[in-house]
């Protein structure tokens, strides 16, 4: 069950990038510079909060925040600098650690990103739309069922009267 149109912030619409990964604009920045704007894929194998490329993270004025160990798709260690830097899409802005990969010249949303800003993913022939976790209800959102939006249903097999005893 969905909460009535009304209710729901924006959905945040993306596209498909050229090898057909789910893509979405963001700004990225550091505390002293506007950012810039990419076009990050969104990758769910990825369980951070995002990755770029190390060499475009200079101009933007990321905190450097120390190193750490990645475990690769295909069981290969890699150590990566990380810094602590901003991302904005739309008017939603969060801050969290962003893996910088000096191989890379791609930029990575993950896993941790749509938790932080409580983000469903929804990928179809059409297009790509992630919509906010409030916005839907029950297993998918993780939530309780609004107030407004509670019904009763009796058990499989009994009536509504049959379940009130």
């Amino acid at each position: 069950m969905l909460v009535t149109p009304a209710a729901m912030p924006s959905p945040w619409i993306g596209s498909f990038g050229k090898s057909g990964s789910p893509v979405l604009k963001i700004r990225i920045s550091g505390p002293f510079s506007d950012g810039k704007e990419f076009d990050a894929i969104i990758d769910t194998g990825f369980t951070g909060f995002v990755s770029m490329p190390l060499i475009q993270a200079f101009p933007l004025g990321l905190i450097l925040d120390g190193t750490t160990s990645v475990v690769l798709a295909d069981g290969s260690t890699s150590f990566n600098l990380v810094a602590r830097g901003a991302v904005k899409v739309g008017e939603e802005s969060k801050i969290g650690t962003v893996l910088l990969e000096a191989g890379s010249n791609e930029v990575l949303l993950g896993m941790d990103f749509l938790r932080r800003f409580k983000k469903a993913l929804f990928v179809g022939a059409g297009g790509v739309v992630l919509l906010d976790e409030s916005a839907l209800v029950g297993a998918a959102a993780g939530g309780p069922v609004p107030a407004s939006a509670e019904t009763s249903h009796p058990e499989p097999g009994k009536s509504e009267s049959d379940s009130s005893t």
